[in-house]
């Protein structure tokens, strides 16, 4: 009996020790293109999110479309092509909607090994796509009113926390007040011992618990990821189902994604779902999950409405002082755009003070989703760009690759306008 205990023991430590060594390096420059493509096959617990054979929101072939030769950004001009292939970008697809309904890919293209097979990890991409979770189930009345309902209503086991008594709608629009450091280059950054926690297959439930208020809710936009972890604990309290297959009844079989995506979860006893950025899904259908919002929340496959208008509306509104764009607002941690529902809302390109109608979702190093109504087009970006923290600007939280990218993202839009 001695030598079995110590047996499963030693294997015990031999895989925690693994998935650390396996977060250690899992950014490193020499493999983080191929970790970002096969992260479900690194040793992390994962579920399949299935599309239940849905049919496929069709994306016409067509001519390819070149880029824009340059875009500009703050005065400075940058060959498209090559800042693209610069910061490491592994997979671009652009999509235009059409009259009909119908949407058209006008430039595909990947890099770096990556295909249209590849399923890329989100990181915080998967922030909007839990809020897109969570208005179906307040539009289906299984979450009450977010303005005066409070996390604990639903987890009490946060009351001692910093989520106590927080209103729901401070935590989708990232002011719930916790104290959280989330700079992703600093050991022992909150963001980083959450990362330990992860390697070490602890409970992502308990780190959440263990998180303390820094300000009252609801007056500073201070970005924090496990605030997307909490709407997941909200969700699967209120809906009594797993996070992964809520997602497979009410989104992923009802958009029309042309494949499954993969969740990673915290631990193989938990399973709790890593909602604040682990999903792995094609460049194709993080670009068929803009269409979505493109439609004002109706299925590009199905036609039938998945998300309210009501709800698309409120999340792409900055209904709060903190949440505004532009440089007079010190309650912000990034100033340059404004902050919804877990989405990132874009300055207008003459008053960088107001918001114009395009919007944004991002991830830490490189991936976005661009969304512009205006020209009825979404671009998804896919990347893997080890020195993300080179461009990270001295005087804010902001990065430079994020700012450019919305520049960059424009420029394709503007030169596809008339497609």
């Amino acid at each position: 009996m001695t030598v079995l205990v110590a047996g499963v023991a030693i294997y015990i430590f031999r895989k925690k020790l693994g998935r650390l060594w396996t977060v250690h390096n899992l950014f490193k420059k020499h493999v983080i293109v191929h970790n970002f493509r096969t992260i479900q096959d690194l040793g992390f617990d994962s579920v399949n999110v299935s599309t239940r054979g849905t049919p496929v929101a069709t994306l016409q072939e067509g001519k390819q479309h070149d880029l824009p030769p340059t875009f500009t950004w703050q005065d400075m001009k940058f060959d498209t092509e090559k800042w693209l292939e610069d910061h490491w970008t592994t997979g671009l697809v652009v999509l235009k909607r059409d009259s009909d309904n119908q949407a058209r890919v006008l430039i595909e293209k990947y890099f770096r090994g990556n295909d249209a097979s590849s399923r890329c990890i989100s990181w915080s991409m998967c922030k909007s796509v839990v809020s897109a979770l969570f208005g179906i189930a307040v539009d289906k009345q299984l979450i009450g009113d977010i303005t005066n309902k409070t996390v604990t209503d639903y987890v009490p086991e946060l009351i001692g926390s910093g989520y106590e008594g927080v209103p729901i709608k401070h935590v989708l629009q990232m002011s719930s007040g916790i104290a959280f450091d989330e700079d992703y280059f600093h050991p022992f950054s909150d963001i980083n011992m959450m990362g330990y926690t992860l390697a070490l297959g602890w409970s992502m439930d308990s780190f959440v618990a263990s998180l303390k208020a820094a300000w009252k809710p609801g007056v500073r936009n201070h970005y924090v990821s496990m605030d997307t972890q909490v709407l997941a604990m909200i969700l699967t309290r209120a809906t009594r189902q797993r996070l992964s297959d809520f997602a497979e009844e009410h989104l992923w079989s009802k958009v029309g994604f042309q494949s499954g995506a993969t969740w990673l979860l915290d631990n193989a006893a938990d399973r709790t779902e890593l909602a604040f950025g682990i999903l792995g899904a094609t460049t194709r259908d993080w670009a068929r999950f803009g269409w979505l919002y493109l439609n004002g929340g109706v299925s590009p496959s199905l036609g039938t409405r998945i998300l309210s208008e009501g709800w698309v509306r409120a999340s792409l509104a900055a209904d709060a002082p903190h949440l505004q764009p532009g440089k007079q607002n010190t309650m912000s941690d990034y100033p340059t755009f404004g902050y919804g529902y877990q989405w990132w809302l874009c300055p207008h390109p003459d008053d960088p003070a107001r918001l114009a109608r395009d919007y944004m979702a991002l991830g830490v190093y490189g991936q976005l989703i661009y969304v512009s109504p205006d020209d009825g087009l979404v671009i998804a970006k896919n990347a893997a760009f080890p020195h993300y923290a080179k461009l990270q600007d001295p005087e804010s939280h902001e990065n430079y690759l994020e700012t450019q990218g919305l520049a960059a993202m424009r420029a394709i839009a503007r030169s596809l306008r008339n497609a």
